[in-house]
């Protein structure tokens, strides 16, 4: 009998010790697909989608951010990425940024962009410190929202 419950015993202490690991394993994995979940990749490029981090990010790397905002169902920011965002000149251009793509519906993120009017695709060109440099609203041709963010950089 004594045997029976030592048996017992190690094999529960075997179970509790595998279901922490498994547990644990599970805690890590949560953890990392936020942390995969807060990039994204919009026209090739990688966009966070978390605000502190990103500015975060910027701080270190002493680079200004892009803030996108848009929704999935929105024609104009559809278009925006898939004819604009792609062009190779601008991509050139967005790499000297760290790139922040929000969801108009996603307004624990949004209320920290006070510029922003609900108009999608929106875009806001802030420094490291969350200082505005200048908000564009609407869709643009690459052409035209090259010169535009060559106007903003001068």
């Amino acid at each position: 009998m004594k045997l029976f419950q030592i048996g017992v015993f190690v094999v529960a202490i075997l179970f509790l010790g595998c279901s922490e690991d498994v547990k644990s394993k599970r805690i890590d994995n949560k953890l990392q697909s936020k942390e995969k979940d807060s990039i994204s990749t919009i026209a090739g490029l990688p966009w966070h989608s978390d605000l502190e981090s990103a500015f975060s990010l910027a701080s270190k790397e002493n680079k200004n951010v892009i803030v996108m905002v848009g929704e999935e169902s929105c024609r104009f920011c559809k278009k925006m990425k898939e004819k604009t965002l792609i062009d190779v000149r601008i991509q050139k251009k967005l790499n000297n940024y760290i790139l922040v793509s929000l969801k108009r519906s996603d307004k624990k993120s949004i209320k920290y962009i006070s510029e922003f009017d609900g108009n999608i695709p929106s875009f806001f060109f802030m420094k490291s410190n969350k200082e505005m440099i200048e908000p564009v609203v609407g869709y643009f041709k690459p052409d035209d929202f090259l010169q535009y963010i060559e106007e903003i950089e001068e």
